[in-house]
């Protein structure tokens, strides 16, 4: 009985193990297959020995796996899909390399992510990112074993060839040479032993010469003395052409002497003129020893690099606004130039049409012996429209400040910027005389494109709680619109544009 409880308790681990070993290796294969990352491919000629899971690195480091390889629909060749993780990043100029991972024909892949940017023909270039489902354009295969065996089954009957050709060479034309040579040095030795005795005779025959010819070596000699005798009278003849030559050479000295001394007179003169303009005499003396005139003229010069600086740093920003008024169902419409002289300073000019026109005050004092005295406070609303704002505005990182006048009133405002200066929410605060509240305006501005186009959202009037009526007048309003702005290169394009198109339409 316990030899059965054994065997049934074996097959149940038995079981239980097998389980467990399935599950890991689903879920390893699941995970695998899962994971995270992207896929880019890569051609290759030949991909034996690269099998799906084989494994991708690169400096020795696994960066991913192969995840398929299929024949190329375009060309034949194959096509390798990879699996990079997450985070590895490759580069147009990224290289792949098969190489082999054993004498056994397994192979993996070795990758080179490539750089940002690289110098091709002395050029810099900008190489961009690999995404999902790119191609990896360079590629290098090693030579297959098998063309090995055929490069070199096409070399050995080249290399037979060329050893029959040595063997030839040596059994024929060289030992023929070497004969030769051997025949040649036999009959130029008897030559060159012919040539010795001439030598002797010859030398014999010059003693002879020497010998018997004695006295006419003598009369040579004499005659040699003679012509030694008559140059040297020649030299004592041409002694007086040399001597006037001389004196031409003398007048020349007296002539150089004299320039000589003009120079040292000349040199005095220069002199005394350094001597003054040290001592700070005269105009240029006095500027070169007086450095007041110096400070002037650096001053000066920063000076105007300055307003130079300040001129070309300073950014103009034009806007074009409009705003519906929901409750008096009229427009709003504003002109705004904003002077940049600095990131963290600005200056707004606007010119504003606003239906709300300009408020007036009347007071009216009436007196009655019943009553007393009775004042009257009338509010009025002109119909001038024209507004005008000049306010100076100041950055503390995402918060503007702003105050001066506001639509033709004393006034100040604020500005938030959001999401990177994408969202604006503004707040402005003017009007503190006509109202029992100061005329307040909030808005807020989202970008819809390059932070060159807006979308603005808004209430104006928000403390004086009466509602504005149709056609204009105090109360709380709300309003919607959009505005354009333009910095100096937009500008610049349009005056250009514009100033072409002006000119065809002159033609």
């Amino acid at each position: 009985m316990r030899r059965s409880w054994a065997a049934v308790s074996v097959g149940i681990l038995v079981l239980i193990m097998g389980a467990v070993t399935y599950k890991v290796i689903k879920l390893t294969a699941d995970n695998a297959s899962a994971s995270e990352g992207y896929t880019v491919f890569a051609r290759f000629l030949d991909a034996t020995g690269l099998y799906s899971k084989s494994r991708v690195q690169t400096a020795g480091i696994p960066v991913g796996q192969i995840e398929e390889r299929t024949l190329d629909p375009d060309r034949p060749v194959a096509r390798v899909v990879i699996r990079l993780n997450k985070g590895i990043k490759l580069y147009a100029n990224a290289v792949v390399a098969k190489k082999a991972a054993s004498l056994l024909g397994e192979y993996f892949l070795e990758i080179d992510p490539g750089s940002p940017e690289s110098f091709v023909n002395g050029t810099k270039q900008t190489n961009p990112l690999l995404k999902e489902g790119d191609e990896i354009k360079t590629v290098r295969e090693p030579a297959a074993m098998g063309d090995i065996v055929n490069d070199v089954g096409t070399l050995m009957p080249i290399l037979r060839d060329i050893l029959n050709d040595v063997r030839r060479l040596t059994s024929g034309p060289v030992s023929n040479i070497a004969e030769n040579v051997n025949k040649m040095i036999d009959v130029n030795s008897v030559v060159l032993e012919r040539l010795l005795v001439r030598v002797d005779h010859i030398a014999a025959n010059v003693e002879g010469v020497t010998d018997r010819e004695k006295d006419d070596v003598a009369a040579s000699i004499k005659n040699v003395r003679e012509i030694t005798e008559t140059i040297k009278t020649f030299v004592g003849t041409t002694q007086g052409e040399v001597t006037q030559t001389g004196s031409t050479m003398r007048d020349s000295l007296t002539k150089v002497q004299g320039t000589l001394a003009s120079l040292d007179r000349t040199l005095k003169n220069l002199e005394s003129v350094t001597d003054r303009m040290e001592k700070g005499e005269g105009t240029v003396g006095h500027l070169l020893n007086d450095d007041t005139i110096a400070r002037n003229v650096e001053d000066i010069t920063e000076d105007a690099g300055t307003l130079v600086h300040g001129v070309s740093a300073l950014q103009t920003l034009v806007g074009l606004r409009s705003e519906y008024n929901y409750f008096s169902r009229t427009f709003k419409n504003y002109l705004s130039i904003q002077l940049v002289p600095r990131p963290d300073k600005f200056y707004l000019i606007e010119l504003v049409d606003d239906p709300k026109g300009y408020r007036s005050i009347t007071n009216t004092h009436s007196e009655s012996t019943k009553n007393g005295n009775d004042d009257t406070r009338t509010t009025t609303f002109t119909d001038a429209r024209l507004k005008f704002t000049f306010q100076f505005g100041k950055t503390y990182g995402p918060l503007t400040g702003r105050f001066g006048i506001k639509e033709s009133t004393g006034g100040f405002g604020a500005d938030l910027r959001m999401i990177n200066g994408h969202l604006l929410l503004s707040t402005d605060v003017f009007d503190f005389k006509y109202s029992t509240y100061p005329r307040v305006q909030t808005r807020l501005s989202g970008s819809l494109w390059k932070d060159r186009l807006y979308v603005i959202l808004g209430a104006d009037d928000v403390l004086n709680t009466s509602r504005a009526p149709v056609g204009g007048g105090g109360g709380i309003d709300w309003f919607f619109g959009g505005q354009l702005i333009f910095n100096d290169e937009d500008l610049k394009s349009f005056l250009l544009f514009g100033g072409g198109a002006a000119a065809s339409a002159a033609k």
